[in-house]
């Protein structure tokens, strides 16, 4: 890479952007401006709550780095002016929550380069790496690519597999391999994007699929389900939102934890509402008709 100091603006909100900030500041690619969601209140208490971006940006390690935090509302004419005051070369963007219109995208002359967390096109959208947990798929990886107005769309720069199987895995594993694997790539990527070593290609829109924003509701066991199913779901909705079952007097059972034993479904590990985790053999002993 040259020598040339380049106006970087970063766009990410939850934990899976943090490593992709972290290690571009490892790599002497501070971001100008970090752009990140308003906070919000949250919880039954409604106690405010601040994106990960902000609060790893806010911690002590990076306090000496002048990195500006913008929380816009929404991508309005003051914030495009606020960036365009910037001279932008160059934008990055991880797990932001966003669509950017092409009011924004235009003002950078390298683009916008986003790390996804799956082999794109194969699983655009919201929630790829539950969907690539509920799919039981072996094999996943993440994606840099060149952000346009359309998600998950825009062409690819570079592409990399994890390399190991993901049979078996939960999501909070998943998501921190992946998280940690698209940093590493976006950091070589992106040096070889601005020196103009790599071309982007086109993604193949006839092997694209899609993924859903992931309701409360989605958590719901239906025991029809096959027990093979039932597995994937407990894996890929925990922590968030949670796989839940509804007992005869209408309280919620929280299952944390299955296996299939043969043939069948059986909680490991579950918690009752109001309650703390327990396993379930201990549940059982005061609800011995739960399955019946």
């Amino acid at each position: 890479m040259n020598h040339k100091t380049y106006n970087i603006v970063f766009f990410g909100t939850s934990e899976f952007a943090v490593p992709a900030l972290e290690t571009l500041i490892k790599n002497s690619l501070v971001p100008l401006v970090v752009v990140t969601v308003p906070d919000k209140p949250a919880g039954r208490g409604k106690k405010i709550s601040v994106s990960a971006i902000k609060n790893t940006l806010q911690s002590t390690r990076y306090g000496d780095l002048g990195i500006k935090l913008i929380q816009p509302v929404k991508i309005d004419a003051e914030f495009l002016l606020q960036i365009s005051n910037l001279h932008p070369d160059v934008g990055v963007v991880a797990s932001y929550g966003k669509i950017l219109p092409k009011a924004l995208l235009d003002m950078f002359p390298f683009g916008l380069l986003n790390v996804h967390p799956s082999l794109l096109p194969k699983y655009r959208g919201p929630s790829p790496i539950q969907g690539v947990i509920l799919n039981g798929d072996e094999k996943t990886g993440v994606t840099i690519m060149l952000v346009d107005e359309k998600m998950d769309h825009g062409p690819i720069l570079a592409v990399q597999e994890l390399a190991f199987s993901i049979l078996n895995y939960q999501f909070l594993k998943l998501h921190g391999d992946l998280a940690q694997l698209g940093a590493n790539l976006l950091v070589e990527t992106l040096h070889k994007w601005l020196d103009k070593k790599i071309s982007p290609i086109p993604q193949d829109e006839s092997k694209a699929t899609f993924t859903k924003m992931i309701k409360k509701e989605n958590g719901l066991i239906d025991w029809s389900y096959s027990p093979e199913y039932i597995e994937k779901m407990v894996r890929a909705y925990n922590p968030w939102p949670g796989t839940y079952t509804k007992m005869k007097d209408g309280k919620i059972l929280k299952i944390k934890k299955v296996e299939i034993v043969e043939g069948k479904i059986k909680p490991v590990i579950v918690q009752p509402e109001g309650k703390k985790e327990m396993a379930y053999e201990a549940f059982l002993r005061g609800h011995p008709d739960f399955m019946k």
